[in-house]
């Protein structure tokens, strides 16, 4: 069956003339909206997890009955799923969109701004009771990549409302690098001589290191593992990858092509781990490394590790 995406005049009967307030709600909340909550049928096929080196849901659900849609309408996520004869499912749709759901079972519709500035809104319409189960198994997948990448946009819009600071930025360019980090961070130049900088903060703590050395040879994930582990070895008292619970994946990222790393690191001695993200990337003879980590025990992680990828996101080679 064909995945069917509507425009706003195709799918709803709402007007959008009202001025929007602001949504509202921490970057990770999800509403769901449904006439039958089953929380572990949205779980199970909707959470994402982070291992910070715990398994760590991305999403925090926050569910609800379609009688009280009126208290999450400024929620700037909300999932709405029902069938054609949940009353809230067939008003919202238009005639045409009804009709849809009829002959294809599913039918599924993504809105910005439906109801408040900076919202997201995800309808999942099924024509019977019969049929839930299944639309939320099919439609899983593509509900949960919408639903994250919401969420790095909110985490990302939310970090730059806090400032990013031109003079971090200028005293960086002297180390053949930029990113957008505020004054609460640190510049350690320590190991320069041995092409090693980082910058880390508290509060907890985090840190990003960039590395630099000559690499003719093309590169793969054995090897960024091995690599990022000679450094970490050498510059963080003995860091270490848990390979079981890391991924490597190539990228093309800052117009370089590389491999990125996504995973645990754990240090013996320190007693002490959290979640990692590298990029590894080529240029030429060149390799660059961009390395993030989020220490934060006993508390969530997911949140601030993804501040550190939009801070690495902000990353721009300095060419000489």
């Amino acid at each position: 069956m064909k995945k069917r995406w509507f425009i706003i005049f195709a799918l709803f009967l709402i007007g959008t003339c009202a001025r929007l307030t602001r949504s509202i709600g921490k970057s990770s909340e999800v509403v769901i909206i449904t006439s039958r909550v089953d929380q572990n049928l949205i779980i199970d096929n909707l959470q994402l997890y982070n291992y910070v080196p715990q398994e760590e849901g991305i999403f925090k659900f926050i569910f609800a009955r379609d009688t009280a849609l009126g208290n999450y309408k400024k929620h700037h996520a909300i999932l709405l799923y029902g069938t054609l004869q949940d009353d809230f499912i067939h008003t919202m749709l238009s005639e045409k969109a009804r009709a849809a759901t009829e002959k294809d079972t599913f039918t599924l519709f993504k809105l910005d701004n439906l109801w408040a500035d900076g919202q997201m809104a995800i309808i999942l319409a099924i024509r019977d009771p019969a049929y839930v189960t299944q639309g939320i198994e099919k439609y899983g997948q593509i509900i949960s990549q919408n639903l994250e990448e919401h969420y790095y946009q909110r985490v990302k819009k939310n970090y730059y409302i806090t400032g990013v600071s031109s003079k971090m930025k200028d005293r960086l360019k002297r180390f053949g690098l930029t990113l957008d980090i505020n004054e609460a961070w640190l510049i350690d130049s320590t190991h320069q001589n041995d092409n090693f900088l980082f910058v880390h903060t508290h509060f907890p703590d985090r840190s990003i290191f960039f590395y630099t050395e000559t690499k003719k040879s093309t590169i793969d994930g054995a090897f960024a593992i091995a690599k990022r582990d000679s450094l970490t070895e050498r510059f963080y008292d003995g860091d270490y990858i848990l390979k079981e619970l890391t991924i490597s994946e190539p990228i093309e990222f800052a117009d370089l092509r590389g491999v990125r790393l996504k995973g645990v690191w754990q240090n013996d001695s320190l007693v002490a781990g959290g979640p990692f993200l590298s990029y590894f990337l080529t240029d030429g003879n060149t390799l660059y490394v961009l390395d993030g980590i989020v220490f934060n025990p006993g508390e969530r992680k997911s949140d601030y590790f993804t501040k550190i990828e939009v801070i690495m996101n902000s990353f721009s080679l300095i060419r000489s």
